[in-house]
């Protein structure tokens, strides 16, 4: 399953373009109806998949967090993202009836009945939600981790401290980025920038990252850093705070099949 949805992942490569925007859904799930969440998003993996080649988004993709139940801060983490992406606004402005559209997909596989029981469940298993709209401004090439190696995708929001911090985002940290691909450690980033958010969700991030990196990395300065990377390494630092640090694997994925 797991080299399904990667080699799923290598289509986002092809077809994500700048200035695409992508709808956040942080997700807590009730007590005890972890399964049944998973149940609900397996549900609606064949609906996204029929909007997709709609042509109404672009992919979807829901993400499970890693949390030690032993640790308090972790408590406070969301269980789930949720990820909707689309070419430009004029894609998300599509009206889609989704249970119309979920009826016209199980219409042979289920009843009438478990229909709605599958549909009215989506609505029982969420204990809160908060969300995001983000505009993506940068992203490498998807590239694949040799056999072997395990995926781990790292989500960091950031608070941008000054103008410069964009710049110093996709001109430095980007070509660094560049190298542990080259090197085989790193699969993917990419850089979004807030355009809105619900009244719940945190206040302070202004942009996001996503990285896809080797589970068994070790962060290390491969080589000594020239004068000039140091200071760009510490002003860039110094241009954004990390409010939100995040561990996740994918669960479901679906993308246009280009």
């Amino acid at each position: 399953m797991k080299k399904q949805i990667l080699s799923i992942l290598f289509i986002l490569s092809i077809n994500i373009s700048f200035s695409q925007l992508v709808s956040y859904e942080a997700i807590w799930v009730k007590d005890s109806m972890d399964e049944s969440y998973v149940e609900v998003e397996e549900f609606w993996s064949k609906i996204k998949e029929q909007a997709i080649a709609d042509d109404s988004q672009d992919f979807w993709i829901v993400f499970k967090l890693e949390k030690d139940i032993e640790n308090a801060d972790h408590k406070m983490k969301p269980d789930y993202i949720v990820m909707n992406g689309y070419k430009d606004s004029i894609q998300r402005s599509k009206s889609v009836n989704w249970q119309e559209l979920g009826k016209k997909v199980y219409k042979k596989e289920l009843s009438k009945k478990k229909f709605e029981t599958k549909w009215t469940l989506g609505s029982q298993v969420r204990k809160e939600t908060r969300r995001f709209l983000v505009e993506r401004l940068d992203n490498s090439v998807w590239s694949p981790l040799a056999e072997g190696k395990e995926v781990l995708f790292l989500f960091n929001g950031f608070k941008a401290l000054n103008d410069d911090y964009e710049n110093f985002e996709m001109k430095f940290f980007k070509e660094n980025h560049k190298k542990q691909i080259e090197a085989g450690s790193r699969a993917w980033w990419e850089f979004n920038k807030v355009l809105n958010r619900s009244e719940n969700a945190n206040q302070e991030v202004t942009h996001f990252t996503i990285d896809a990196i080797d589970k068994n990395y070790q962060w290390s300065n491969d080589g000594e850093p020239s004068f000039t990377q140091q200071m760009m390494g510490k002003y860039g630092v110094a241009s954004r705070e990390r409010v939100i640090g995040d561990r996740m694997s994918v669960l479901f994925a679906k993308f246009q099949q280009n």
